[in-house]
Formats: structure tokens, C-alpha cells, sequence
């Protein structure tokens, strides 16, 4: 029997993962590490073939991930500005287990009355990214160009720092926010947040666990942990159903092998009546972040009667990377539903 190759195979050869990222190297590394340490080999070939198609998938996205920088976005092929802000740049939020942790404020210029604020978390799988690259960047600038003022962070990362790290500095960083609001003209009443994949996963998690003492540092207690509203991109939401059979091996990875704690970990596990409004966009075709993580989600916030919206994209796989055709919206027309969520969810006082 003849087998074709895969694309995730096609892609691998030449000279790509020379070109790959750091970032994008150390994803790809690690992930065939854990098929080393779950002993792949000896598996059932509809695992190997599912776990390929994931492993395909990250890679994708990582490599899409790529393209996306701010700084790429700033002016236009004339060299005319297409977002006229004020950015600063590397401000410490947190000093936590030795980690200077930063966040990036972009304030539109013309800004001379605080304004809502909207949290940016990237993704990466818990283990890779940075605070100013990934398709979440689209939507940065979108946001900035509404009149947004948008505040983009770094955060501890696995396998060094096995959650909880990761929530603790998502939390201390929305507190940060609001200790030093009139500093970045932010309304400190109207705070929200987006994120993508891992990032989506940690906004989620931080809205819903939100002043209830859970996953927190003592760092601006005086300071609430609310966000009003959020966006989750593609994020995992129930890590015990995402997390089975070889996977468990990644989960241990990032979330170490405490009792329950992938339940602990999970979104789902916290809705509650009063949960703040969410938009949760998913790609049909990910093999990453399932679709049923998403409807999930969705249907345990509509359950509640919270203010929930799903957008489901067409052709999309992780990362909402094209799989079998356009995608439908576009990563555009994404963020401008992005963009009208918030204007609605966190209105100007």
C-alpha cells in the first residue's frame, strides 16, 4: 500500500523550519518530544494520524503567527500611518518568581478623557509567544483605530512555570491596569479582554474566577480582577475532555499532575448566572481546539442566561489558518465583529 505524504510531511521538508521563528521552533521541538515520551510509535495508527493532524495544525498556526507584528500594521505601502497612538513600551507589571513580567500600552493620540480598556493575551499552547505578535495583532490595531486603549501582555510560560502561573499573571496584570489607570487614561470601570487559543483560555479563566479568590497574588489586592466582557478566540474551555489519551502527557507538561487540577483549569467550570458577556469565535475545522470546546462554553453561558455570541468560521483550522478553502468571515471581517462587541459591551461613560 502506497501512502501520500501529508502536507504537515511536504511541509517540513527544505528549508522551512530553518526559516521558522524561535518561537515557532521551540513549539514544533517540544511537541515531538511528548510523541518521544508517550510512545507514539506503539500506538494505534487512528491515534498517530489524529495526533499528526494536531501536530499539522500547530505548526500552521505557529507559521501564520509569524506574520502578524504591529510593527508590520503601522504605516501603509506609502509609509502614511494607518494607527496614530501613543505606545508604551515594556512596562513592568509584576515582579513574580525572579520573572520581570511586561505589558505594551497603545493609547490613541487623540485621547484626552480615560477611555474603556481592553486586555490583550496572546497564545502559543502555554509554552511559546509574546506580547506583540499573532493573529490577535489584527485586532490590536483595529482597537486602536475604535479609540481603544489596548494593553498587551507577556506571562510566565510552561514547562518552566506550570500553571497556575500563567492565570496569576493574566490577574495581577488587569489589577496593574486599574492601580494606574489616570496614568494611561483607562476607565477603570470598563475593562475587558480578548485573547487567542492559550490566551483565549487565560481570559476566560480570568473573567469568570474573577474577586473570588482564586488564582491570585497579593500583588494590588486593593485593585478588582473584573473584566466586563470578553473575546475568546479558538480557547480550550474543558481541559479534562480536551486532554485524553496521549495528550495527557502535554496537559502534565503545562499543568503539572495535581489531583483534578485540568478540571480546576477549565472555563466551564465556573459559569455562573452573573458571568460577564462573552463573543467566542471557532474555526470549523480545528484539530487543536475542537469546535465543541466552543459550543460548550457557549451553551453553559446561554444555560445560565448570560449574554453569549458564537461565530463559527467556515474552511478555518486552529488559528483560523484557511483549511480546504477561504474562510468565511474573514480574519478582517473578525475583527470588526471583534470591534463591535466591545463598542457595545463597554461603552463610554
Amino acid at each position: 500500500m502506497k501512502f501520500e505524504k501529508s502536507k504537515f510531511e511536504k511541509s517540513l521538508q527544505g528549508d522551512v523550519l530553518r526559516k521558522m521563528s524561535p518561537t515557532g521552533k521551540t513549539l514544533i521541538i517540544v511537541v515531538f518530544c511528548l510523541i518521544y515520551s508517550a510512545g507514539l510509535a506503539v500506538s494505534p495508527f487512528s491515534e498517530i494520524r489524529a495526533f499528526a493532524d494536531l501536530v499539522e495544525q500547530l505548526f500552521l498556526a505557529s507559521r501564520s503567527s509569524e506574520g502578524f507584528d504591529l510593527k508590520n500594521l503601522e504605516v501603509d505601502s506609502s509609509g502614511n500611518p494607518l494607527i496614530d497612538y501613543r505606545f508604551e513600551e515594556d512596562v513592568i507589571y509584576s515582579r513574580a518568581g525572579g520573572e520581570t513580567l511586561t505589558m505594551d500600552i497603545y493609547i490613541p493620540s487623540d485621547t484626552d478623557t480615560p477611555r474603556p480598556g481592553v486586555l490583550y493575551v496572546h497564545g502559543g499552547a502555554w509554552i511559546t509567544g509574546d506580547k506583540r505578535s499573532g493573529p490577535g495583532v489584527v485586532i490590536v490595531s483595529e482597537l486602536i483605530k475604535a479609540g481603544f486603549i489596548v494593553f498587551s501582555i507577556d506571562y510566565r510560560l510552561a514547562p518552566k512555570w506550570k500553571f497556575p502561573s500563567q492565570i496569576i499573571d493574566v490577574k495581577t496584570a488587569v489589577r496593574f491596569a486599574r492601580k494606574h489607570s489616570s496614568e494611561f487614561m483607562i476607565d477603570p470601570a470598563v475593562i475587558g479582554a480578548f485573547g487567542t487559543s492559550a490566551g483565549a483560555h487565560l481570559v476566560a479563566l480570568a473573567a469568570l474566577t474573577a474577586d473570588k479568590g482564586l488564582f491570585s497574588s497579593d500583588e494590588f489586592s486593593d485593585q478588582s480582577e473584573e473584566l466586563i466582557c470578553v473575546v475568546d478566540l479558538y480557547g480550550p474551555t474543558d481541559l479534562e475532555a480536551l486532554f485524553t489519551g496521549i495528550e495527557k502527557e502535554l496537559a502534565e507538561l503545562i499543568f503539572g499532575s495535581e489531583e483534578d487540577v485540568l478540571k480546576k483549569a477549565s472555563p466551564i467550570s465556573y459559569v455562573r448566572s452573573d458571568s460577564p458577556s462573552f463573543l467566542i469565535v471557532q474555526g470549523d475545522k480545528d484539530a487543536v481546539v475542537p469546535p465543541y470546546q466552543s459550543v460548550r462554553l457557549f451553551e453553559k453561558l446561554i444555560d445560565k442566561e448570560c449574554s453569549a455570541e458564537l461565530i463559527i468560521v467556515e474552511n478555518a483550522g486552529h488559528g483560523l489558518v484557511p483549511d480546504g478553502g477561504e474562510i468565511r468571515p474573514s480574519m478582517l471581517e473578525v475583527a470588526e465583529k471583534v470591534v463591535h462587541f466591545f463598542k457595545n459591551a463597554l461603552p463610554t461613560q
